[in-house]
């Protein structure tokens, strides 16, 4: 007898420490192709606004004039743009994972954090004021957010933390964190579906 309805399968529940455990995991291989992920570092965003980018350049090419984009600093017109990571701790962990923004600085703030990270000693520079120059929930997060960006030693990428409290992610910043699944969720608001996938399989 021909059968005309079939039992769907649930999605398969993977539990929330295996989950963190994924999300956290800098090595974590993919059961479905075997592909290691980098999942605490791997999304990336772009400049708000900013839908194509231009290539990335050497840091050293910053210097001239017009729009550039480079592994660490970016000029949109009048906009001095440094990458920085945004730490989301990840609930029942000691983890966290890491988007890469885009901070606004100050010419000045610019100028000398610039200076300091290509020392190696930008975090006697302190912190700085800035503003987030991405939009974090992508499908409703507010634009210019502000915050601090903390350097960090040895020239490496600052990290930028909110100081808004009306921003959707200030609370998880400061207070306790998300959990895997919102932390999925938001991966998947700011067009990381495949990355989500690689986690979930």
């Amino acid at each position: 007898m021909l059968k005309l309805f079939r039992r769907i399968k649930p999605a398969r529940q993977i539990p929330e420490a295996e989950l963190a455990r994924r999300l956290t995991a800098p090595g974590y291989r993919c059961a479905c192709c075997n592909e290691v992920l980098d999942a605490p570092h791997a999304v990336r965003l772009r400049p708000f606004g900013w839908p194509n980018p231009p290539a990335a350049l050497p840091d050293t090419d910053f210097d001239g004039a017009g729009d550039i984009v480079t592994e660490r600093y970016a000029r949109r017109g009048r906009d001095l743009l440094v990458r920085a990571h945004l730490p989301i701790p990840v609930r029942g962990t000691e983890d966290h994972v890491f988007l890469s923004v885009w901070a606004n600085l100050s010419t000045g703030d610019f100028a000398r954090f610039r200076s300091a990270q290509g020392r190696g000693d930008a975090e006697r520079l302190g912190d700085l004021s800035g503003w987030l120059y991405c939009r974090i929930p992508a499908s409703s997060g507010p634009v210019l957010t502000k915050g601090l960006i903390v350097p960090v030693a040895g020239g490496g990428i600052p990290v930028y933390w909110i100081t808004d409290e009306k921003h959707p992610l200030h609370a998880a910043q400061h207070d306790g964190g998300m959990a895997p699944e919102d932390i999925l969720a938001l991966f998947l608001d700011l067009g990381e579906a495949e990355l989500v996938q690689h986690l979930k399989a």
